[in-house]
């Protein structure tokens, strides 16, 4: 799969996961019949069980964590989460592999690379939000830019830079 492909399953799944409700808290360790460990989360009153090897893949790999919220698919979950300030994503599949991670944060958190690569090019735009996304061993940034006229998506990587999408204001 391209690395377009991929942006573009990582941005649907993160907005299908905009859609879900749902709180999480690690409850207990439960045996559902199979040799595979399963834990039980809290979700707003209800339980959810999930692989065990998700629950310590995403402690150990964000254990500063907060404000966890969890959310189920017929393909995976997805745990919301704010860690240092910016809101991340991240993606397990139902054997509780991670997947991806989305973080979401402002210009004064995007690497100095990454924002001399945008400014050169759009050098009269102000960037106005990031998502970075990784997925396995790449990561893409998703820059919104804007100036007067015009809001542009850029996607960009160490490889390259495009403009994925582009609206023209109006009055």
């Amino acid at each position: 799969m391209n690395k377009k492909n991929l942006i573009a399953v990582a941005i649907y799944v993160v907005t299908i996961a905009a859609a879900g409700k749902a709180s999480a808290q690690q409850v207990k360790n439960v045996s559902n019949g199979s040799n595979t460990e399963s834990t039980e989360i809290a979700t707003n009153g209800s339980n959810m069980t999930v692989n065990t090897k998700l629950v310590r893949h995403f402690k150990k790999d964000y254990p500063q964590a907060q404000r966890e919220i969890w959310y189920s698919f017929n393909d995976g979950y997805v745990a919301k989460f704010t860690k240092d300030a910016i809101t991340h994503r991240a993606g397990y599949n139902r054997a509780g592999n991670w997947q991806y991670t989305i973080a979401y944060y402002d210009e004064k958190k995007l690497p100095a690379d990454i924002r001399t690569k945008v400014k050169m090019t759009y050098y009269d735009f102000a960037i106005t939000f990031i998502q970075e996304i990784k997925l396995h061993d790449q990561t893409v940034y998703l820059v919104y830019v804007q100036d007067e006229t015009t809001w542009k998506i850029l996607r960009v990587s160490d490889e390259d830079m495009d403009v994925m999408d582009e609206f023209i204001k109006t009055n």
